[in-house]
This record gives structure tokens, sequence and C-alpha cells, in this order.
């Protein structure tokens, strides 16, 4: 098509262009430009009630595009919370797990938790050289959690964010430069208007990620993070009742089993205050020194396709938008950040494991269920993975535990404790190891998926679930929950 202003279908294209952009092209801004071309490359309709259509969907979604920050928060939280609450999902994007809705505690639901929560403790704190958290344990719904934990997660992510978003505008300001563009400063700077975009889009991405979040946390550390207030433990009802649910296990050991684990990172938190600021200070130090990889953007805009809702919220919450490179700086700070989480769920696995053996049905396939979802992952924890860096490697987790058996064999519970003073009493990622360990290379953490879950895994399961050996045979030993609190003796007895 000829670049003629009276053409109808020209026309029709500059105006879905000007509705986009919401009036800030300056006049003239399109003049030379070859719109068929660029209408090719974004597979973009020639109709012109579709058009039009498609001109109303990039305005809603960038609609909320203002405000200052790297992260759009107006459109995240909002995001989030009709995410958590089932009132929307993303065209494209892979609907969030859970149960509809977001049902409200219920009187019943706080005195479960709570009820669990105090057999957990009491079980607890015999077994710890630091103290269990003695205020009773908060019980939230879905939009709680996402209202409770945005202030951490604006800690986590808004870092990343920042250099995200400053790594776009000095690529995009180069290449504009080489290209004699629009100077940096008029009312249509690229620029600026790219990097607006791009505060909209990590809004887009981590308010679907929170929001998606919030319907499958059973708590506030399932990602090894501290995402609540500090000192404060939680469950969420719905979410707790979804997994013993759709693992068939026992609702009342679930319930103990992951008030425990709860109570546990909460505990060791309080008492190093310093862990919350190191898992943080990684992810600021993964953040810095990032760059936006030019070729990725090229090709990531030329398949775009603006008239497509769904491929636009594929592209936006499923897909990185960007693809940045990492420098070794990073790659060091990514494996401090995957060392520490590993050291905290090694810890807190091997201490539940110590209060409640012996005491709880089936704790071998809850222990399992959990270990398998932190290999798995959601696609929620995926997308922070890949923008954000925060990933639990498993077979780390496991050497982790291994170690922390070690010294609470050699040196006791309280020797154990005194390796959270400081972080330098901490191994590092050769001591788990036992060899330094060169960064992941694409593609090994799905080969890491596929060697940690065994290929029987849900008859494994079922077998610990019936009270079998999985290895074959029947458990024929005490049965676990005798002396168990319901007698009114000690919980310990």
């Amino acid at each position: 098509m000829s670049q003629n202003p009276h053409d109808p279908q020209e026309e029709n294209l500059r105006r879905f262009l000007e509705e986009v952009m919401g009036g800030q092209l300056p006049p003239g801004a399109l003049d030379g430009m070859d719109l068929s071309e660029l209408a090719r490359q974004a597979n973009l309709p020639s109709d012109p009630n579709q058009l039009r259509a498609a001109a109303a969907q990039m305005q809603h979604l960038f609609s909320g595009a203002g405000g200052e920050g790297p992260v759009n928060w107006t459109l995240g939280e909002d995001l989030a919370r009709r995410t958590a609450v089932g009132a929307m999902t993303l065209p494209g994007a892979e609907a969030p797990t859970g149960t509809p809705g977001d049902p409200g505690p219920t009187d019943q639901d706080v005195t479960r938790m709570r009820e669990a929560a105090h057999v957990a403790a009491l079980w607890l704190d015999p077994v710890l050289a630091i103290d269990v958290p003695s205020a009773p344990i908060e019980v939230w719904g879905r939009g709680t959690w996402v209202q409770r934990t945005l202030p951490r997660w604006r800690s986590i992510v808004e870092p990343v964010a920042a250099h995200m978003a400053g790594a776009i505008g000095d690529a995009i300001a180069a290449r504009l430069g080489q290209e004699g563009s629009l100077p940096p400063g008029m009312p249509g700077d690229p620029t600026a208007m790219m990097e607006r975009m791009g505060g909209t889009l990590f809004g887009v991405q981590f308010g679907h990620a929170i929001g998606s979040l919030a319907r499958e946390c059973t708590g506030t550390v399932d990602l090894g993070l501290p995402l609540a207030p500090d000192g404060v433990a939680a469950l969420v009802p719905a979410n707790v009742e979804d997994l013993l649910r759709e693992h068939s296990l026992d609702p009342a050991a679930g319930r103990i089993f992951l008030a425990a684990r709860e109570l546990a990172h909460a505990a060791l938190f309080t008492a190093a205050p310093w862990l919350p600021r190191q898992l943080l200070g990684a992810v600021e130090d993964y953040a810095r020194g990032i760059t936006l990889d030019l070729d990725a953007l090229d090709d990531m805009v030329q398949g775009l396709d603006l008239s497509d809702p769904e491929a636009m919220g594929r592209a936006s919450t499923t897909e990185p938008m960007f693809v940045f490179t990492r420098r070794p700086s990073q790659e060091r700070a990514l494996e401090e950040l995957a060392t520490t989480l590993a050291l905290v769920e090694g810890w807190v696995d091997h201490v539940v494991t110590q209060a409640l053996e012996g005491k709880l049905p089936a704790l071998d396939a809850m222990r399992e269920v959990i270990r398998r979802r932190r290999v798995s992952g959601s696609p929620a924890e995926q997308m922070l993975a890949q923008v954000v860096g925060i990933e639990l490697r498993a077979r780390r987790a496991r050497e982790a535990l291994a170690w922390w058996e070690s010294v609470t064999a050699t040196e006791g519970t309280a020797g154990r404790e005194k390796h959270w003073e400081h972080p330098d009493l901490l191994p590092g990622t050769d001591v788990l190891s036992g060899e330094p360990q060169a960064p992941a290379a694409a593609g090994e953490d799905a080969e890491e998926v596929a060697e940690e879950l065994p290929a029987d895994f849900d008859e494994e399961l079922r077998r610990l679930l019936d009270g079998e050996d999985p290895r074959g045979g029947e458990d024929h030993g005490d049965d676990p929950r005798e002396g168990g609190p319901t007698d009114g003796d000690s919980p310990r007895a």
C-alpha cells in the first residue's frame, strides 16, 4: 500500500495509532512512516471496526499507566485483588488455581487454624533454641493476603523493575539516537512513552502473579520469602483446604503441618532480623547492571498482535515482555539468593520433621506434597523466577536439609541455631554442593524437575497416605496420633 494520506486503510491505521497513544503523538510524527508495513508486522486488521476495537483494548490496557515509579501499582494492586477473588482473568493467561471466589474465614475456620497452630507451637518449642511466635496466628482471606503482603512485594519487585525500566529507556534512547528519530523532551518522546508502557506492563505482570499466588499460598512463606509484616504468621483457610482436599490429606493433621511450617519460618525471620534484609538485598543486587537485549526486543515487537487481546494477555503474563542479559555479578547474586532460600527451606523442613515425627499421620506424604510444589512451581512462581530471579532449587534444598541434619547431630539444637546469628556462619554454595556450581544452563531447571519427581509419584503418595511403605509392604507401626492433643495430655506425651 502506498503512503497516501487519502487512502482509507492508511487513514484508519493513522487514527488507530493516534487513539492508542492518547493524543501524545506530535503533529507530523507519522509522516514518512510505512504504515502498511507496520500493520503487517503487528498483524493489524484492515477492517475499521476491528481497528477501533483493538484501539479500545489497547487504551484500556494502558489507561492506568500514570503515576510515578517503575511499576504501575494502581493497576497492579487492582489486578491483584480482582485476580485473588476470582473477579477477572486476563485474556490468554492461565487461570489461577483454587476454588472460586474469596470465601471469608468463618468462625470455625479461625478456630481450626488457631487450634492447629497452638498444637504446632507446643510441638515445635522443645526442638528449637529460638522463640516460637506467641501471638495467635492470623487467619486471612485471599483479598487480605494481597493487602497484607503488598508492602513486601513492593520491596521485592521494585528494584528489579526500576533497573529494567532504566535499561529499556537507555536502550531505546540509544536506538533512537542511531536512527535519528524524535529527540528526547518532545511531547511525543518515544523513550518516555516506552518507559510509561513498561511500568504498565510490569504492573500487569506482577499484579496478575500476586493475585494468582493469593489463590494458592497456604500462608505467607510458601515462597521462602518473608511476605508478612514482621513477626506475623498467617494461614489462608480456603487455600489450606484446597491443598488438603487435592491430595486427600488428613485435614486435622494437614492444618497442624502447615501451621508448623508457617510458625517455624516466622520464628526464624524474627530471630535472625538480618535474614529478610539479606534476601531482599540479593534481589536488588541481581537487579543492578541489567541490560536489555535489543534483538529480542525487536523480535517481540514484530511478533506482537495488537488486534488480538488474548495474545496481548499472554504476552504480558506468561511470557517475558523484555529479555535482559545477566552479568557475572548478577549470577553471583542469584546464586546467593538460591543458597539462602535453600538454607531456610532445609532448616524449616528439618525442625518441622523433628517436631512432628511420630505424632502426625502421613507426615512423609505431606512433606512430599510440599516438595513437589516446590519443584514444579505454579505459572505465577515461574514468572517471578524469570523476571525477579526468585527461585528455590530442589537439589540445593535437599543438600541444605542434609547439612542441617549433620549440624544438629554434631552441635546440638543450640549450636544449630547459632549459625543464624550471622550470615558468615552459614555455608556457601560450594559447601552445600561439595564443589562450586556454574550458573544453570537454559532448560536445566526443567530437567531437574524431571529428575526430582519420580515417574510413579502419585502411586508413591497413595502408599504413604494408606500407611504403606512406599518401597512395598505395610507399615504396622503404632498409630502416630497416639498421645496427640485430643486426649487432654501434653501433646509430647
